[in-house]
């Protein structure tokens, strides 16, 4: 799935799906329209989206098609993250992946029939069968047993018994008794007593291990900032470019345009930010508001570019209401870098 997102203008925020067929962006007629951007042609551009990706194709205007600040004259293909601009209006391109798609990873052959069936046993290399009895054939007779071994007599004329019994070498002796220190598992197996302890500890050890790295990661990767971080970084991104805002004549079209850049560059970099934790209604307040203003700044420069001084004057008391009640969410938030008061 893939949108188009319009940066600029009085669209600004808008989100266009591009499906399988076009969207055209335009002056006039178009599903994209711009109004108030001279720079755009009555059908400027088109965007399409297929099985392959997504591509934009200029439509033969006037002031071209621009991806990422670099004229085309064919269509060519976009990615996500590439800025589109007609005129003096940009679009961000951003492509979701289907959560749906199934992605092949292998195939699995079924067993067969064939390869079902038992596997016969290969005798070893000189295997030779035994000889079957023969009948009439006498058979040749059985190796003693153990037991008939312990009966035949000694060669000497002393029985075992009437031998003298020697001492035990203590380095060889066997244990008559099974030792403490092992006791008998299910399946006959011998097990150390201790080895319980041991695994008891490993286990210990490795969630020792974990907490520890934990603790370390928290420490060098840092947590959520707190509030006075959070204003901190916002008053650094507004530092140096809100007194060139305020600065500006908003009379003319030209220096509208320039603060409504201007602003539209803070509020994308505020946005940026990583929040508290937690909610903060007067960090939504303050983030609404001047969202509210660069809106009221870029609908004051349309007015001021198509020369009609009603809408203008309209979009001036507009923007003055935006912002009085962004210079007051400003001074509770505590971000004294980013008023428009000089």
């Amino acid at each position: 799935m893939a949108h188009l997102i319009v940066r600029d203008g009085p669209l600004r925020g808008r989100r266009f799906e591009v499906e399988s067929g076009e969207v055209t962006i335009g002056r006039e007629s178009t599903d994209v329209l711009i109004e108030g951007d001279g720079e755009v042609s009555r059908n400027h551009a088109v965007v399409r989206a297929s099985d392959d990706g997504v591509e934009v194709e200029d439509l033969g205007s006037t002031n071209g098609t621009f991806v990422n600040e670099r004229r085309i004259s064919e269509p060519t293909r976009l990615s996500t993250g590439d800025i589109l601009r007609v005129g003096q209006t940009r679009l961000d391109l951003e492509i979701e992946e289907d959560p749906n798609k199934t992605v092949v990873s292998g195939i699995v052959t079924p067993p067969t029939q064939e390869h079902s069936a038992p596997i016969a046993r290969v005798p070893p290399p000189g295997y030779s069968p035994p000889p079957e009895d023969v009948p009439g054939e006498p058979s040749e007779p059985a190796p003693p047993s153990e037991s008939q071994v312990d009966e035949l007599p000694l060669p000497s004329s002393k029985r075992v018994e009437d031998l003298p019994e020697e001492p035990p070498d203590p380095e060889t002796r066997q244990p008559t008794a099974e030792l403490p220190s092992r006791k008998r598992v299910g399946g006959g197996g011998v097990q150390r007593a201790g080895s319980s302890k041991r695994t008891m500890l490993v286990v210990a050890g490795v969630v020792l291990f974990g907490i520890v790295a934990y603790l370390l990661y928290t420490v060098i990767a840092g947590g959520a900032p707190t509030r006075a971080e959070y204003v901190a970084s916002v008053n650094d991104v507004c530092r140096d470019r809100m007194p060139r805002v305020a600065g500006l004549n908003g009379g003319r079209a030209r220096n509208t345009e320039r603060a409504a850049s201007i602003i539209g560059d803070i509020t994308l970099e505020i946005e940026e930010l990583e929040l508290p934790e937690g909610n903060d209604r007067e960090i939504d307040r303050f983030v609404s508001t001047f969202e509210q203003v660069g809106s009221g700044v870029e609908a004051l420069n349309v007015s001021q570019r198509a020369n009609n001084n009603r809408r203008a004057q309209e979009a001036e008391r507009k923007l003055k209401r935006s912002v009085e009640r962004f210079e007051d969410a400003s001074r509770s938030l505590g971000t004294r870098r980013c008023t428009f008061e000089r």
